[in-house]
């Protein structure tokens, strides 16, 4: 795994050169295979062992050296918008609670999927991703694709917390359901291909049809494109075995399913979903709708 030492100065004020922080960073058992590069194009590669998904991002080997060094850690503190107010729409029944909400969410597998939060971000502009975005992503071999896009990834290596952006217009039904695939359903994944699924499977859907494997990939009909306007950002946590299987059984390892399948942090959905919002409003406007849409095991709903 790729790390940029000049990254973690975001979160910890280091005042040791980076040959020293890796030899310091090996010792405390977050190992640094090899240093490669020279000043802010520096490149750590990581030796995360699989108990340690915390440190699987930026922020989490910060927190290390935070630790090994004494030293104040600055949190990921997203800052956003008053977002406009909720128009009433379709009501949800979680946990025998009936709310008014902008996009319902439904959760049939309520031990596969423990946590979901969502926001809605309005009349996005999808365009390149700012420069200093492209370059960090670049020096961690990841190619940029678009604003929206970008700022998942960019979450991803930041904080550890896998995220997914699916375009709210091609959402049908106007809601989110998480469901066991039927027998028989396919998905055409990100990556073009075209999936059989089963009641194995673990699905994101919408009203009429799987959207996203969780924890996995997402679907290649809701997927941001420069038509998009209006976007749902998803943050959940998926149970690590159903992911793992999922995976195997597609033949499919990404950066989300290799963390969801070691036990993804449960707490992060709300701190990730506002970073993702955070970052699009940053580089194509828009306009923040709504608090969270969130569900949690044993039912609960927080509104604006």
């Amino acid at each position: 795994m790729k790390i940029s030492p000049q990254w973690l100065r975001d979160f910890v004020d280091l005042d040791v050169n980076y040959h020293q922080l890796a030899d310091d960073l090996t010792l405390a058992g977050i190992a640094v295979e090899s240093v490669n590069g020279e000043g802010d194009e520096t490149i750590f590669e990581m030796d995360i062992t699989t108990n340690r998904p915390d440190a699987m991002n930026h922020y989490g080997v910060a927190r290390e050296c935070s630790a090994i060094y004494d030293l104040p850690l600055r949190a990921i503190e997203p800052q956003l918008p008053q977002p406009s107010a909720v128009k009433a729409g379709s009501s949800t029944d979680l946990g025998g609670t009936t709310k008014v909400v902008p996009f319902p969410i439904e959760i049939q597998d309520q031990e596969g999927c423990a946590r979901f939060t969502a926001r809605i971000v309005r009349n996005v502009t999808i365009k390149p991703s700012p420069e200093n975005i492209v370059r960090r992503l670049g020096l961690l071999d990841q190619r940029p694709i678009n604003n929206a896009v970008d700022a998942t990834n960019y979450t991803l290596w930041e904080m550890g917390k896998p995220t997914h952006v699916f375009d709210l217009d091609l959402l049908e039904g106007g809601k989110i359901v998480v469901r066991r695939a039927r027998d028989g359903e396919t998905l055409k994944t990100l990556d073009g291909i075209e999936r059989k699924l089963t009641s194995e499977d673990l699905v994101v859907a919408d009203a009429r049809k799987p959207v996203g494997l969780a924890g996995t990939m997402g679907g290649f009909d809701t997927m941001i494109t420069e038509k998009t306007r209006n976007i749902l950002i998803e943050s959940a946590w998926w149970d690590p075995v159903t992911v793992r299987k999922m995976s195997r059984r597609h033949g499919l390892h990404t950066d989300a399913s290799h963390r969801f399948e070691r036990g993804a942090d449960y707490e992060s959905t709300v701190l990730s979903c506002d970073r993702v919002a955070e970052l699009i409003l940053q580089s194509g406007g828009g306009e923040l709708v709504g608090g969270w849409l969130m569900w949690s095991h044993g039912g609960s709903i927080k509104l604006p």
